[in-house]
């Protein structure tokens, strides 16, 4: 008996011949099978089962398959299509409306097709660009003129085996990037004031330091906007000549930076907390 030779694309019919071929048993043959049992099972017409038994069953490629028409409904109209997609309009029913306005009369599924075709015109989606360098460092001003401070917190465990809940005071230089951090039990006002002064014994005093609206540093903004310092840190400012909060445009100061020393009375002076 000859051997059954079927693929993929006639799954149907390979399912049906399996099954008179159980039953029938060794009578069974290929050459001569009943095609109207088997259209009865398949559904298929008896003319295509006919040409199906001429080749064993095994289905054939159309002569044509695979061959492109020189000219299809979107012929005139795919230059507006590869138009829209190098602008990145990959959207079949955008592009068949764009299409019907300048006369076109094929379906979507034809323009949707074509697209699917042509995906390779559809830019990325997120463009690759030069390295735009560092920007950590937000400002650079001149030597001496700006710092800028914040609180950050963390998390740190003991020699004890305990975790506890710490505040970080930074304070970094606009000009070199210089920076001083010290950690404080929380982030209360004495401790704001305290590292401010071990900063500025470290780096200088500047001519600016810029902040957020802490309440350690602004109490609330008046009509105008301008902040309604808090009474502490506004001792610290005027010892130290530090005008601080400034958020605008600053001067630009040449020559050696500003590193006056703080006065030993200006201690005092912050501790009345």
């Amino acid at each position: 008996m000859k051997e059954l030779e079927c693929n993929g694309l006639c799954t149907i019919v390979s399912q049906a011949l399996e099954e008179m071929k159980a039953e029938q048993g060794e009578n069974f043959s290929l050459s001569t099978v009943n095609l109207a049992e088997l259209q009865r099972r398949t559904g298929i017409s008896r003319s295509r089962l006919r040409r199906l038994k001429k080749n064993s069953f095994k289905p054939m490629q159309h002569g044509l398959s695979g061959r492109a028409t020189g000219r299809s409904v979107l012929t005139g109209f795919t230059s507006v299509i590869n138009n829209l997609l190098s602008k990145g309009v990959s959207n079949s029913v955008i592009c068949y409306e764009r299409l019907k306005q300048i006369g076109y009369k094929g379906s979507k599924p034809t323009v949707r097709r074509y697209i699917a075709a042509h995906k390779n015109l559809i830019p990325a989606r997120r463009a690759l660009v030069e390295p735009q360098g560092n920007r950590g460092r937000r400002y650079t001003t001149g030597p001496g003129e700006t710092y800028q401070m914040d609180w950050g917190f963390t998390n740190v465990m003991t020699h004890y085996g305990k975790s506890l809940h710490i505040a970080c005071f930074a304070m970094i230089c606009h000009h070199c990037g210089q920076r001083y951090i010290e950690f404080f039990p929380d982030a209360k006002q004495e401790h704001l004031l305290i590292g401010m002064i071990h900063a500025f014994q470290f780096m200088g005093v500047p001519r600016y330091v810029l902040t957020d609206n802490m309440k350690s540093v602004v109490i609330k903004r008046n009509v105008d906007g301008l902040p309604v310092w808090q009474k502490d840190y506004c001792i610290l400012r005027s010892v130290t000549d530090v005008d601080a909060f400034q958020s605008g445009r600053f001067a630009k100061q040449n020559g050696r930076p500003k590193t006056h020393k703080i006065p030993s009375y200006s201690c005092g002076l912050i501790t009345t907390v």
